[in-house]
């Protein structure tokens, strides 16, 4: 049976210690039950491929190294905060870049992983912002000195805050249809994150889970196991496993 861990929206910072500490933690409770870790987007709160951001997080990918030399997996999603996220900088440390969107099996189990912008159809405002700057972000990325890079990017976060807090909700929220196109598909179970607020829905059998972002106090992950998805949460208080949980059963599918 395998055993496999997924988080969204830990949003480190470029000095973040407590929310450094509280992930490396849970890397090395990971690494000791033998799972795997699966990172749906965001992971940073912003990312530039500069020295200034790589050395920052030099700490978090020796951690994924730990996880190659065990033969373990770390599959890293690209978020909107972190789309700049290359390839080659996590190859480096052993991860595996699995872009927007992923499909993975378990044990049978067809999973879909995403940050989750993409399944928030609703927010046409942003989707055509990505479709229009992202690839000119990707450009100036490879040409900008890096003490530009993140200073534009912290102003527009700021920025980019106001703007949503003063948005309708429902713009934000996870289209129902485009989850359940993917179950009508063939999937199985849906993970993602983006929206902060942890969600869950079953139809027909088949499963979606939004999980719920980190701070500097807690983590919360789903950990698949034996055939089974449950909700936990870690705190810096507690570092060593559980604080509270909250399962929800998945009956392992015999493929036909």
């Amino acid at each position: 049976m395998t055993t496999a861990f997924f988080i969204a929206d830990i949003h480190l910072g470029i000095n973040s210690p407590q929310r450094t500490r509280l992930l490396l933690s849970f890397c090395d409770y990971v690494l000791s039950n033998h799972g795997d870790l699966y990172i749906l987007g965001d992971l940073f709160d912003f990312w530039a491929n500069n020295k200034v951001l790589r050395q920052a997080h030099q700490p978090l990918f020796k951690k994924f190294e730990a996880f190659s030399a065990q033969g373990q997996t770390v599959g890293v999603l690209l978020g909107n905060r972190d789309f700049l996220l290359s390839q080659k900088a996590l190859n480096t440390c052993g991860a595996r870049f699995l872009g927007e969107e992923a499909e993975i099996v378990l044990d049978g189990l067809r999973f879909f992983l995403a940050h989750g912008h993409t399944l928030c159809l609703a927010d046409t405002q942003f989707l055509a912002y990505k479709k229009k700057m992202w690839p000119l972000f990707r450009l100036l990325d490879l040409v900008l000195p890096g003490w530009i890079e993140n200073r534009i990017a912290r102003s527009f976060i700021r920025q980019s805050k106001k703007v949503i807090s003063r948005q309708n909700p429902e713009r934000f929220a996870f289209t129902r249809s485009a989850i359940e196109k993917l179950f009508t598909a063939g999937i199985d179970i849906v993970i993602c994150g983006h929206t902060h607020t942890p969600e869950h829905f079953s139809c027909n059998g088949k499963q979606f889970f939004a999980l719920p972002a980190w701070d500097d106090n807690a983590g919360h992950y789903l950990r698949y196991h034996n055939g089974s998805l449950s909700l936990h949460t870690l705190t810096n208080r507690n570092t060593e496993g559980l604080v509270s949980s909250q399962e929800t059963g998945v009956r392992r599918q015999k493929k036909k």
